[in-house]
């Protein structure tokens, strides 16, 4: 897998480079060992292809592929650590409890490595990985129910109960009504509308924007065609699929609710609810920040990722994830500002790593939020719109003082 995000890294990227121990032999170079194709080790027999692919090309990839390794390993132990707190049971229902959380982190952290080392290198996160991802997690959500993280609080009590929509509350009673499944595919519908390659403007009116979105989605403008090449007028390959896959996701969700037991339709569900969650929240900050700084400050594919996010975790990690994220991220941030000399840094590998991070700490994170959540579950929506509201006047009064005062 450290292999696949190193070849995600280079091939999903906007410029593609040939860089691979186990793809085509680059110009000039004539022959490698076979002992190339073996992970880790292939880099370090590469070391000399620095004039085709730059000095030292090869320690980024090298240690991404080691630290893999590493980092799965940790993640089996810590998932079995926390199954050991559970008393056996004759089905094996202990052992899903390492496995399927540790699948579910294993796809999440493959992915958000690739698309962080593509930000770092193009400031920009492909939809192949968020897309992909999105799709990814929900069918985990209903195929591996016990993925979902563990309601901790419950389980120092003896109850084993994963983390769902209305946690730390009971489960919705009315969830297998048929207008929660039309709830589901109208977020789903909504999720692969909000993905899809368009233009968004409101410069010429309402009407007339509609227009524009709706046409650069089915006939987009091709600026970029070979000599010679005929101009032709279609939906980008990424909308296609992502058309195709709500259609198919739709009759998913309706075999989920009509035949799966109850287990898979709440992780489903909540499954849904968290990528609506993470795609909000972050295209929120997105559309405020544009319009009080008049820059854009998240770019889309950060909205996209925290959907996957979200997905992967449920609304209440992908919330804490967001918030964490800068903390995770500050020392990175200020070196590479300082590197750079620019105030543009890359947010998502920052998203990333906050997620991880609750991951891995869950038990603490939940342990103090599980109470707050308990008594004011209901107010979250409104606490969110008080701190976006707040974002928005602060990011305001900073572009007033620097167009009034210190221009």
């Amino acid at each position: 897998m450290g292999m696949f995000v190193n070849w995600g890294v280079y091939n999903l990227a906007w410029n593609k480079r040939r860089i691979s121990p186990w793809g085509p032999l680059p110009e000039k170079v004539t022959h490698r060992s076979w002992t190339t194709k073996i992970p880790i080790l292939g880099w370090l027999n590469m070391k000399h292809e620095v004039r085709q692919h730059g000095y030292l090309f090869w320690l980024r990839p090298f240690w991404i592929e080691l630290a893999m390794g590493f980092f799965f390993g940790y993640a089996y132990s810590h998932f079995a650590s926390i199954a050991d707190q559970i008393t056996p049971t004759s089905d094996g229902s202990n052992e899903m409890l390492i496995w399927s959380p540790t699948i579910s982190l294993f796809c999440m952290t493959t992915l958000l490595c690739i698309a962080t080392f593509v930000d770092f290198d193009e400031r920009m996160i492909p939809d192949e990985v968020t897309v992909f991802g999105t799709l990814i997690a929900l069918v985990l959500a209903a195929f591996l129910p016990e993925s979902r993280l563990l309601d901790t609080e419950a389980l120092s009590n003896g109850l084993k109960i994963h983390l769902h929509a209305h946690s730390p509350k009971q489960w919705f009673v009315w969830a297998k009504e048929p207008r929660v499944l039309l709830y589901c595919m109208g977020l789903l519908g909504f999720w692969g509308i909000a993905s899809m390659p368009k233009i968004c403007t409101l410069r010429y009116g309402l009407k007339r924007g509609l227009q524009l979105m709706v046409a650069s989605v089915l006939r987009p403008r091709r600026k970029s065609l070979a000599v010679g090449e005929k101009r032709r007028r279609k939906p980008f390959t990424i909308t296609t699929i992502i058309a195709v896959s709500c259609m198919s996701g739709w009759a998913f969700f309706y075999a989920i609710w009509k035949w799966g037991d109850a287990s898979q339709w709440e992780s489903l569900f909540s499954a849904i609810l968290g990528m609506t969650a993470g795609l909000l929240l972050v295209w929120s900050v997105r559309l405020i920040g544009s319009l009080a700084a008049k820059q854009e400050a998240m770019g889309f594919g950060d909205v996209t990722l925290m959907a996957m996010i979200g997905a992967f975790l449920g609304w209440q990690a992908v919330i804490i994830t967001f918030f964490i994220a800068p903390f995770a991220g500050i020392i990175i941030g200020l070196v590479q500002a300082l590197a750079r000399k620019g105030n543009e840094l890359a947010f998502g590998p920052y998203l990333s790593l906050g997620a991880i991070i609750v991951v891995l700490f869950w038990s603490t994170i939940w342990e103090r939020v599980a109470g707050v959540l308990e008594r004011h579950i209901s107010a979250v929506p409104f606490f969110l719109m008080l701190m976006l509201s707040a974002m928005g006047v602060m990011l305001y009064g900073w572009r007033m003082i620097k167009e009034k005062i210190l221009a």
